[in-house]
């Protein structure tokens, strides 16, 4: 099978594992709104002559007035271990690496999600700065910029 299908194969085992997220094919992730933005479920495929890795990231997307203010991050970068990858080779490994990468988000992308929707959680590490602010947003010289858009949100309700 070739890499390509092999994308397809884990594309669909993951539609099925998040049956309840809007798939957008065009930048390769799921979306779910929720009230006040969208959580995004992101995956890179890195790939090799026969095969290829996925690395699975989530995102949360606040708009305010035109602006965006997107955070998030790996979810090997969120639990401290590195970049998490999973290996595809063959349709048996899409299916398991797509079940394997769904837990991983349960276990780990579903609580970051969840503390990070909540506009004074992201506001508090971005103002706090240091490992934490990084962690959600890595591009540190945007921090001001995305503190406005959070504090424009949270005046806004």
């Amino acid at each position: 099978m070739n890499v390509r299908a092999l994308q397809d194969a884990f594309v669909v085992r993951i539609e099925r594992e998040f049956a309840d997220w809007q798939y957008v094919a065009l930048r390769r992730h799921l979306r779910k709104r929720f009230p006040g933005g969208d959580w995004l479920i992101h995956f890179a495929f890195v790939n090799h002559p026969a095969d290829f890795d996925v690395v699975v990231d989530v995102a949360v997307q606040f708009a305010a007035r035109g602006n965006l203010c997107i955070i998030g991050a790996s979810l090997g970068n969120i639990e401290g271990s590195g970049q998490a990858r999973y290996n595809v080779s063959t349709e048996a490994e899409a299916n398991a690496s797509a079940a394997r990468a769904a837990a991983h988000f349960q276990r780990v992308g579903l609580p970051f999600l969840e503390h990070y929707s909540e506009v004074a959680n992201v506001l508090a590490c971005l103002k706090q700065g240091g490992p934490g602010a990084r962690l959600i947003s890595p591009l540190e010289h945007l921090h001001i910029q995305q503190i406005a858009v959070l504090e424009s949100l949270s005046h806004a309700v």
